[in-house]
């Protein structure tokens, strides 16, 4: 059996929703979200990251795990509390039940170095210091220094269509078709569909190599001209503007927006991807990606 931690979340449910026919247990903390979001059928076991308890009856039975658990937003403390201290319990309790069998949701922000370079075999030092990626790459270590045999996914900016809804950055395109996002920072970065990360996910699990990366950029594109092409899409004439690499968007700037002014600071995102290929995963990009979300956020 696999345990899905985050299986009610923004990609966590585009995941479950792709493993339909496998034997699925999904840790949930509110069982009426995973009725709304989940297929019916799905099994699930109430429990929390922090809960030892809950873990241990959540995992009970199991023999492997895909950790999608995670907050990119709020302050340094949560960020960490979830990305940080969730996976080193989770990975004390995957001990405690002799569950080896890890596939772990990380972020190529955790990778990337003052070039740009998203690497699967990375070299350099990490670039990205804002909580988020600190917190990413410390759990990345503590997974890689645990007893089991874990792959580890590094998506880049997730956005499509999910069971849970709008969430991510589909909400930034929302904002912004809506005229109420401003500007953001026209920083080149890496896009990815919910439902290809969540396809590859399961690749991984089923044919991915212990101990190594997998970087799943479907596209490096600017992050004004994703967001304008968005609300064209959808209809709208407001247009953001976009400021050059290394602008400040100013303290009241949404979470996802304040990724452009993060990665605006370092030359642009590039990526070697070698592993991803290796298992003929398949990602798309932004022209098509952009059109099947617009699609889907147009009611």
């Amino acid at each position: 059996m696999l345990l899905v931690t985050g299986g009610t979340g923004y990609l966590g449910s585009a995941l479950v929703a792709q493993a339909q026919g496998r034997d699925l247990r999904v840790l949930v903390r509110d069982p009426a979200k995973a009725a709304a979001v989940l297929p019916a059928g799905v099994e699930t076991v109430v429990g929390r990251l922090e809960d030892p308890s809950s873990l241990d009856a959540a995992l009970a039975g199991c023999s492997a795990v895909v950790h999608l658990a995670g907050l990119v937003g709020g302050t340094e403390a949560r960020i960490r509390a979830a990305n940080v201290d969730g996976t080193r319990a989770l990975l004390a309790a995957m001990g405690r039940a002799g569950i080896r069998r890890l596939v772990h949701c990380s972020s190529g922000a955790a990778v990337m170095d003052p070039t740009g370079l998203v690497s699967e075999t990375p070299t350099g030092p990490q670039a990205l210091t804002d909580s988020y990626s600190r917190a990413k790459a410390e759990a990345d270590e503590l997974v890689l220094a645990a007893d089991v045999e874990a792959s580890l996914l590094l998506p880049g900016s997730i956005y499509g269509p999910s069971p849970a809804g709008p969430h991510s950055y589909n909400g930034l395109l929302l904002a912004a078709a809506r005229g109420e996002l401003d500007a953001v920072v026209d920083a080149p970065i890496g896009w990815t569909l919910a439902a290809d990360t969540a396809r590859a996910a399961l690749r991984v699990l089923d044919a991915g190599a212990a101990g190594t990366r997998y970087v799943l950029y479907g596209e490096v594109a600017p992050f004004g001209q994703v967001v304008n092409r968005a609300c064209a899409l959808l209809g709208s004439p407001h247009r953001v503007r976009t400021l050059p690499p290394g602008s400040d968007l100013g303290p009241d700037a949404p979470t996802f927006a304040r990724r452009s002014e993060v990665y605006g600071r370092f030359p642009a995102v590039h990526v070697e991807d070698a592993n991803t290929r290796g298992l003929g995963i398949e990602l798309r990009g932004v022209a098509d990606g952009l059109r099947l979300t617009c699609d889907w956020l147009t009611p």
